[in-house]
């Protein structure tokens, strides 16, 4: 291709109109997403892709006998290099939405001025209850008639949709994930599953093995999805990356999570804080890393509600079961406490699953976004219990009254939730981050994940 056009004249991306001869462009050629004909949230394989059609379009009106003026091939070319470059790019969309702001209203302006100031950026979730709908449809469709087989490629729509639909600072994230890789890990997963399942057939001592197993497989399960997770999601064209160690996932689950079994769960606050600082202090976005700063103190002032009804909770259950075991033989308090004693387990349950859980996750999710930074970039997360319970009430809610059919609907609806609740402080700052290449992890903990749902909350 670089012999298309010998001789070659001056940048399309200068102010004035690069064609002075020949057949006009149809396109805007001093915008490279015009050019190409993409979003402005493209990603880099659709940059790519877009780039190869475009040079073939020009080798079939060569091949014709009608070729564009070869200033289009430099537009093209240039197009391409700026987009692909993270560099070039940002300063493009910085000049882009400069250009914008100067023609927009004096309040969308005053707001560009506080960006380019350092200022804040609001996080926008743009996808719709319809469109997700139809998505969904298709895909539990698919994933039924081909006996589970397509629910790789569901999950990869599923998180093409919901990446492509977050925006920050007037871009997107765009997930990568490789369904063929995913459908692989499930599969071995399942083995794994079923090799612990028909260990319990084998007797006790074959049972206790694998249960010993299990727990030094997890922590390298979790690690595998973290690194999947954060390899095939990109802001900007550039790729997230997590360093973190199995060997440091094994500490922390069998050290702190072992305490917080020990303790009946008073130790859980601490161990919370400590599995959000693992997924931040060793996340990176390009060459800059992220850090964890909120303390343990702050956990646990935050979860002084949930633990205190979890420590109810559990007094309650306690006492129940010594009734019960008073009551055996004693007539009419054994019998009664025989039968409704599953009913109160039952209420106890569903009291920690609907309020002790959301509440957690709440305070958990604020405190870790408030608490990182990825290099001078910070957050404000500012999600509230008691909307939450009520979003979460009511999703559940309308779920079970149209059958299941509201799941997808409920799924945006909580996008939508965490995106209004969530700033970026000093936004400007991405601009001065850096791409660097990483290694491409296999889909194995992804697919754990996805099966014993693991929640991060990152």
């Amino acid at each position: 291709m670089d012999n298309l056009y010998p001789h070659r004249g001056h940048s399309p991306l200068q102010s004035e109109p690069p064609f002075t001869k020949g057949e006009p462009p149809a396109v805007d050629t001093t915008c490279p997403y015009a050019l190409l004909g993409i979003a402005s949230d493209a990603s880099t394989a659709e940059i790519t892709a877009a780039y190869a059609r475009a040079l073939g379009r020009i080798r079939e009106r060569l091949a014709a006998g009608n070729p564009l003026p070869p200033e289009h091939l430099d537009a093209v070319r240039t197009a391409h290099r700026t987009l692909t470059e993270p560099g070039a790019r940002n300063a493009y969309d910085r000049a882009l939405a400069g250009r914008l702001a100067a023609k927009a209203p004096p309040a969308a302006a005053a707001n560009a001025a506080g960006h380019a100031a350092g200022g804040e950026a609001a996080v926008e979730f743009s996808g719709q209850g319809h469109e997700y709908l139809r998505i969904w449809l298709v895909s539990v469709a698919l994933t039924v008639l081909t006996l589970g087989i397509y629910s790789a490629w569901a999950k990869v729509r599923r998180e093409k949709y919901f990446h492509r639909n977050f925006i920050v600072d007037g871009a997107s994230f765009d997930y990568h994930g490789n369904p063929r890789a995913i459908l692989l890990g499930r599969m071995v997963l399942v083995v794994l599953v079923g090799l612990a399942s028909f260990a319990e057939h084998l007797g006790k001592t074959a049972n206790i093995l694998a249960s010993l197993a299990s727990m030094f497989v997890f922590p390298w399960l979790l690690v595998r999805s973290l690194q999947f997770r954060a390899r095939n999601t990109s802001y900007r064209g550039m790729r997230f990356c997590f360093s973190g160690t199995y060997r440091q996932a094994l500490a922390l689950y069998l050290l702190h999570g072992g305490l917080t079994v020990l303790t009946l769960g008073l130790y859980f606050p601490a161990f919370l804080r400590r599995q959000k600082a693992f997924a931040v202090d060793h996340l990176a976005f390009g060459d800059a890393r992220c850090r964890f700063a909120a303390g343990t103190a702050a956990f646990y002032r935050g979860l002084a509600l949930p633990m205190t009804l979890w420590i109810v909770v559990g007094l309650g259950t306690v006492a129940l079961f010594a009734a019960t075991a008073a009551g055996i033989g004693k007539g009419g308090v054994g019998l009664m406490t025989m039968l409704f004693g599953p009913l109160l387990v039952a209420g106890l349950a569903l009291v920690v699953n609907l309020v002790v859980v959301p509440y957690a996750r709440v305070v958990g999710t604020n405190l870790l976004w408030n608490g990182a930074q990825l290099g001078d970039v910070r957050f404000r997360c500012t999600q509230r219990v008691r909307t939450y319970l009520g979003l979460t009430l009511g999703n559940w809610l309308l779920t079970l009254l149209t059958l299941g059919f509201f799941w997808p609907l409920a799924q945006i609806r909580m996008a939508r939730y965490r995106a209004r609740n969530l700033v970026v402080l000093n936004p400007a700052a991405l601009d001065g981050i850096t791409g660097r290449a990483q290694a491409s992890p296999n889909a194995l903990g992804d697919a754990a994940t996805d099966a014993f749902d693991l929640d991060i909350a990152l």
